[in-house]
């Protein structure tokens, strides 16, 4: 009688025969190995494929598309909103007939000057040209009377409010500003600077900080406006433009405002910091071939648009140099009339009939290798740094997104981690492995094995809580400890083996280990117990203190001492397991051999043990490396997760993975912070893969040494 089995649709009889169902067993063992290890190589592949696949838009290129022309009818006058280059119409009955208007657009809101009349439309309710539906016409309209000359007429909308700014007749520069509540009048306020230094160049207005920046040449004026209801005329500064060494072709913000760029006639970009009072200069100027009659940059990414005097249009990085396109425009004006949407989709030139629009692709102009990985010149830095910080649209500044910092402190966490672990891991495993009876051996190994499943979330939580404040409180004493743990054995081993060297009666009457143990033992409580007074006695002050005014070293509480003593704990049941093993899998026969010619236990663990054990010991330390560079929970919590890239053990950190696990819930899906956390999982993922492969390299070499044996 046959035995059947259901394997998938198939219906398989196994053989009655003991030799033959032994085949078969051990042919459906074989089958199901294979497919097992398939399976999980094709997971590690379709997960190295997605995240590839979800990296790809940071690095998409710039492009271009074609012109579209749009006609308007002469039944209504015409304004292009600068937030997504629409068009939209303002009714004939809102403005005098027969009277020559100006038209302004910022963002949302178009300003119409007349002779005698300024007008601010708000463009998110004024009556829009859409194909598919017509807005209501309910807008909110301002209008203020205002006669004269006006020179240098600008406009610049900011989300709650306005800001216009011009020179009369007499030369007096007037300020403008108009408030938007969501409910309620608009307040319209108005400021005077008569004899301002400078009367002409080019003026720059910033809403949102209520500020205005005049230049003219290489000087510039700054004039911060008044907070409401105040009876003082605001702020003003003047300076010099550091650089500037021929005439200014073109003045215009730089992205999110935070820079001024200013284009010179010898085809020089220079970059001035406007975060600062005195516009300091930033960086070194960029060369770009040809000179430039427009700038304008985006509010919300690092990009600015340059049109040159060949109709060339470019879009340029500041921060990084970058040259993202560089295409010809045909048929262009020669006045700089062109204009950058908002958003950064289209560049676009209005004459009042035709609206000719050029679609943008940008591509990702943050995440190129120069700003990931290079320093930049970021507004209110002395000089070129390297930064992380993506939510800097919340406290008002453009995000940036340096990888660098986290990276460096993925490994220095796991660096710190090691110089606990390797001591620990090694001096236990020896130990265990060779020194300890097998009895004693499999009652230590286990316990050992057993802090291997202690959750990583509960040592990093102790840590940040209690450890941090102790070792905050006793840092003289934990460093002392760690210095006696590791330099004294060490000094007393090297002690050791110059005495055998030198003197015979020291290889034929080593010392005890019990002796040597015990008086290491009392001199470490000793000196723990006498922390304090040794403290005061060498240094005549808390070590923090003397940290700070000796070495400019600044103690955080939470800090790459903490985490590597913490995760150091972590890591070294791993590594003990590998080396244990590898120590014990050495043949008895090597070590019996050299002791039958005389050599000490000792001479033995190292001539012989040691080397024919080495590709384990490196590949556990390989493995311990890697698993720290992967640790989570304990960077998460025992860390100020600041990215610093700072060597000293005082200072905070933050990892790849601790940034992953804790801005991931917060990235919006699809953007450029969610796709630069799957770009640091694929840095993490390719680091531990890599260094788990050399591991088990070294694996194979040993196991391949001692087979058969």
């Amino acid at each position: 009688m046959r035995c059947v089995v259901i394997w998938g649709l198939r219906m398989i009889e196994i053989p009655t025969g003991l030799a033959a169902r032994r085949r078969f067993f051990d042919t459906l063992a074989t089958i199901s190995a294979r497919a097992a290890g398939i399976t999980v190589l094709l997971a590690l592949g379709l997960i190295l494929v997605y995240l590839i696949y979800t990296c790809l838009p940071l690095m998409a290129p710039a492009g271009l598309g074609a012109v579209e022309e749009t006609r308007v009818s002469d039944a209504g006058v015409f304004v292009v909103r600068e937030v997504d280059a629409s068009l939209w119409r303002i009714p004939a009955t809102d403005l005098r007939r027969g009277e020559p208007h100006r038209f302004i657009a910022s963002g949302s809101r178009a300003l119409v000057a007349s002779a005698d009349e300024l007008q601010v439309f708000d463009l998110v309710s004024v009556l829009a040209i859409d194909a598919e539906r017509v807005r209501p016409d309910a807008r909110r309209r301002v209008s203020i009377p205002e006669s004269g000359e006006r020179r240098a007429l600008v406009f610049d909308s900011a989300a709650d409010k306005a800001l216009l700014a011009f020179f009369d007749a007499s030369g007096t520069l007037h300020a403008i500003r108009l408030r938007f509540p969501v409910r309620g009048e608009v307040s319209v306020e108005r400021w005077a600077l008569p004899n301002p230094p400078l009367t002409g160049g080019e003026i720059l207005l910033d809403a949102g900080r209520d500020e205005l920046l005049m230049v003219f040449g290489d000087r510039f004026l700054r004039w911060q406006i008044p907070v409401p209801r105040s009876r003082e005329a605001g702020r003003v500064l003047g300076g010099k433009l550091a650089g500037i060494g021929a005439a200014v072709d073109a003045v215009a913000w730089g992205p999110g405002r935070e820079t001024l760029l200013v284009a010179t006639a010898d085809a020089l970009l220079h970059r001035y910091d406007a975060a600062r009072a005195g516009l300091p200069h930033l960086g070194v100027a960029h060369a770009l071939g040809a000179r430039l009659r427009w700038i304008a940059s985006e509010p919300q990414r690092r990009v600015s648009a340059l049109l040159t005097v060949d109709d060339r249009l470019m879009l340029f990085v500041p921060t990084s140099a970058k040259l993202l396109l560089d295409v010809r425009l045909e048929d262009l004006p020669r006045e700089p009339t062109l204009q950058l949407s908002s958003d950064g989709s289209a560049v676009y030139h209005f004459d009042g009939s035709v609206l000719r629009y050029w679609p943008l692709r940008m591509g990702s102009p943050d995440t190129g290798w120069r700003s990931l990985w290079l320093p930049q010149h970021y507004s209110a830095y002395d000089e070129a740094a390297h930064a992380w910080q993506p939510d800097g649209v919340a406290i008002g500044v453009l995000p940036k997104y340096g990888l660098t910092p986290l990276v460096w402190g993925t490994f220095k966490a796991a660096l710190y981690a090691m110089v606990l672990a390797v001591p620990l891991a090694l001096g236990a495993a020896i130990y265990t492995g060779y020194f300890l009876p097998p009895r004693r051996r499999n009652q230590v190994k286990p316990a050992i094995e057993m802090l291997e499943a202690f959750p990583t979330v509960v040592i990093g939580f102790l840590a940040g809580l209690w450890f941090a404040p102790l070792l905050a409180d006793h840092l003289f004493a934990v460093l002392l400890l760690l210095t006696l743990f590791v330099l004294a054995p060490l000094g007393l081993a090297a002690l050791h083996l110059a005495l055998q060297r030198w003197a015979r009666v020291f290889v034929r009457r080593p010392p005890r280990i019990a002796l040597v143990s015990l008086v290491y033992v009392a001199v470490c409580l000793l000196c723990l117990t006498q922390a304090s007074r040794l403290e005061m006695l060498i240094l005549d002050q808390p070590l923090r203190d003397w940290l700070w005014e000796s070495l400019g070293l600044r103690y955080e509480q939470r800090n790459a001492l903490l985490v590597g003593l913490a995760m150091g704990l972590a890591v070294t049941p791993v590594m003990f397991s590998i080396i244990e093993d590898a120590i014990n899998a050495v043949p008895r026969s090597l070590s019996d051999g050299s002791l039958a010619l005389g050599a000490t236990r000792w001479q033995a663990l190292a001539g012989v043990v040691l080397p024919a054990a080495a590709p384990a010991i490196l590949s556990a330390l390989l493995i311990g490396f890697a698993r720290g560079l992967g640790e989570t929970m304990i960077v998460l919590l025992a860390t100020g997760n600041t990215p610093l890239l700072l060597g000293d053990p005082f200072s905070g950190l933050r990892s790849i993975a601790a940034t992953i696990a804790a801005e991931m819930p917060e990235a919006g899906s699809g953007g450029v912070h969610f796709r630069l956390m799957f770009l640091g999982a694929l840095v993490l993922f390719m680091l531990t893969f890599v260094l788990n492969t050399v591991a088990e390299l070294f694996r194979q070499r040993l196991r391949y040494m001692y087979e058969g044996r």
